[in-house]
C-alpha cells in the first residue's frame, strides 16, 4: 500500500470554496460599512464647509460693498476739495494780478 494523501472530495472542495466566499463577503460587508460611514462623514463635512464658504462670501461681499461706498465718498470729497482749492488758487491769482510789482495796490 502506498501512503498517498487522500484527495479531498468534490463536496469538501465546494465547502472550502463556499467558506472562503463567506469570509470574503463578511470582510467586504465590514469594509462597505466603514466606507459608508466615511462617506456620510465627508458629506456632513462638505455641507459644513459649504455653509462656512457661503457665510465668508457674504461677509466679503459686504466688506467690498463698504469699500466701494467709501471709495465713492472719497472721490466725491476729493472732487469737492479740488473745486475749493481751485477757487482759492483763482482768488489768490486774481489778488496777485491786482498787485503791482512792489506789493502795492495800483
Amino acid at each position: 500500500m502506498t501512503n498517498t494523501p487522500e484527495q479531498p472530495s468534490r463536496l469538501d472542495r465546494i465547502e472550502a470554496i463556499l467558506e472562503r466566499v463567506a469570509n470574503q463577503q463578511q470582510t467586504n460587508t465590514a469594509a462597505i460599512a466603514q466606507l459608508t460611514t466615511k462617506v456620510e462623514q465627508n458629506t456632513t463635512a462638505i455641507a459644513e464647509l459649504r455653509n462656512e464658504l457661503q457665510e465668508s462670501i457674504s461677509h466679503l461681499v459686504g466688506v467690498i460693498g463698504d469699500f466701494v461706498e467709501e471709495a465713492h465718498n472719497d472721490r466725491e470729497q476729493a472732487k469737492t476739495d479740488r473745486q475749493a482749492w481751485q477757487a482759492e488758487i483763482q482768488r489768490i491769482w486774481e489778488y496777485l494780478l491786482r498787485q503791482s510789482g512792489n506789493g502795492r495796490n495800483p
